[in-house]
């Protein structure tokens, strides 16, 4: 009796089953002369895979019925298979009987071939031949997992050696480049049946650097940012940074398209660079207590200068981002010199108000009064001071405003109680933050030009109950 095979089982049902379909389409296919093949192959062996791809892109209406019968024929061959094994038949060949079905073979081994037509029979052939066919090649794995295939290891090499060359650049001296995980070009062969090509180098370098290949794309839209659209997706802006390294987040355009993928490389290329360069040396801080100051406060006596020294260092980046650097020679081009500042030690006085307000400045004079001036009500007193001028806070009290108020420009108004506040305008710089408590006489501010001005100069105002009034009343100039 002759050994049952499922590959023979399995090429009849299916030739049973779209033999129909197979004759029509040779009908159409002889009345319109337009394709001709010959399918019956000479030999077992495949010497022309093209005629199998042909084959399958031509008659795809075989190829359709050849899947849909995949569920069926593997579920009737489970149970067929039971039966044989209880039957006193079993191991012969299954047969296929005048009505198309699928039946156990006769005692004298013989099958049904005679029953089949020759369009059953052909499609039979070819059937067991597609199945039995590979396609050869080769393929990168990574720790011995497969992540690409390709048709000779040169066009695998070469997506590996772009892939190295992406983290290089050409002005620079590496002394090693590899991979951190376990990466081999091995030849295998893929089951024609489960795979009909290869891999292209583009599609294979995008899937291995960002570990996926699929791709979502968002298009900028008027009044987005980063954050924005992180948020609609749900995603950090941290990782849609990461999906964009070439990407400005300050900088996008209406239409600009932005990678949502964050990547997750399957390869980690390594690299050291050998880099010589020239870096500054930071400067100490020595402190000198001074009994004139208030404590908290500090100032320059002696400014400190950075350093210089000639470096030899390897660099390591890892997919072109820095991890580590090691100097291995230095030379000092220039000692840094060291920075001394006073140091106040003097308790200040209540961070509240006293009711007797001090001048905001120590120097300058009066250049503009409280009062009408130019047609319109002036509300405060100009100080001319050359711009970066102290500002100092003329009792104590909380800051309740610390930025840029329209044409007061960069501003400081401090609330002293007893419904009194004073406020500072046209200011450089702001040293005190709102909600901050100062003390009379503290460094708030630094003179300036900032705002409506015509010139350096500090504009200082008083207000009760929030109505402006003149400075004159609380102090002299």
């Amino acid at each position: 009796m002759k050994k049952f095979s499922f590959i023979d089982f399995f090429a009849k049902a299916v030739a049973t089953i779209i033999s129909p379909f197979y004759q029509m389409f040779k009908r159409v296919q002889k009345k319109k002369r337009t394709y001709h093949y010959d399918l019956a192959l000479k030999s077992r062996r495949i010497s022309n895979m093209s005629k199998m791809k042909d084959f399958a892109q031509t008659h795809w209406k075989i190829g359709a019925g050849v899947l849909a019968s995949l569920v069926l024929i593997g579920i009737l061959s489970m149970s067929f298979n039971g039966m044989l094994s209880a039957s006193p038949v079993a191991g012969e060949v299954a047969a296929v009987s005048t009505t198309g079905v699928p039946t156990a073979a006769s005692s004298d081994g013989e099958t049904a071939a005679a029953t089949m037509t020759p369009y059953q029979q052909k499609i039979v052939d070819d059937v067991k031949l597609y199945m039995q066919a590979s396609l050869p090649g080769f393929a990168i794995t990574v720790n011995n997992n497969e992540i690409a295939f390709f048709k000779s290891s040169d066009d695998a090499y070469v997506v590996l050696n772009t892939l190295k060359a992406n983290f290089k650049e050409t002005d620079k001296i590496y002394t090693n480049v590899y991979y951190k995980e376990v990466v081999d070009v091995v030849p295998t062969a893929k089951a024609l049946a489960v795979r009909s090509k290869y891999d292209s180098s583009e599609e294979s370098l995008y899937y291995i650097t960002k570990g996926t290949d699929e791709q979502k794309i968002h298009e900028v839209k008027k009044g987005e940012n980063f954050w924005v659209i992180a948020s609609y997706y749900n995603v950090g802006v941290a990782d849609l940074i990461k999906a964009n390294p070439d990407v400005v987040p300050e900088r996008l355009q209406i239409g600009q398209q932005i990678s949502l993928i964050v990547p997750k490389p399957l390869i980690t290329v390594a690299t050291v660079e050998m880099a010589t360069y020239e870096e500054p040396i930071p400067f100490d801080i020595e402190y000198e207590d001074n009994a004139d100051m208030y404590k908290g406060e500090f100032k320059t006596k002696v400014a400190g200068t950075n350093g210089q020294r000639m470096v030899d260092a390897e660099i390591y980046h890892e997919n072109g981002i820095e991890v580590g650097r090691l100097v291995l020679d230095e030379e000092i081009l220039s000692d840094p010199g060291i920075k001394v500042v006073y140091r106040g030690t003097k308790d200040p006085p209540p961070r509240k108000g006293t009711g007797v307000l001090a001048k905001p400045t120590s120097r300058g004079v009066v250049t503009s009064e409280f009062g009408w001036r130019w047609g319109r009500r002036h509300n405060g007193i100009d100080i001319g001071v050359a711009i970066g001028t102290d500002v100092k806070a003329a009792d104590g009290g909380v800051v309740i405003f610390s930025g840029t108020k329209g044409g007061y420009g960069k501003c400081v108004m401090i609330d002293h109680g007893a419904n009194i506040v004073t406020l500072y305008a046209h200011n450089s710089k702001l040293y005190v933050q709102k909600g901050d408590k100062v003390f009379k006489g503290q460094l708030i501010a630094a003179s300036g030009n900032t705002g409506v001005s015509t010139g350096p100069h500090l504009h200082f105002e008083v207000q009760k109950n929030g109505t402006p009034v003149n400075p004159r009343n609380y102090l002299k100039f």
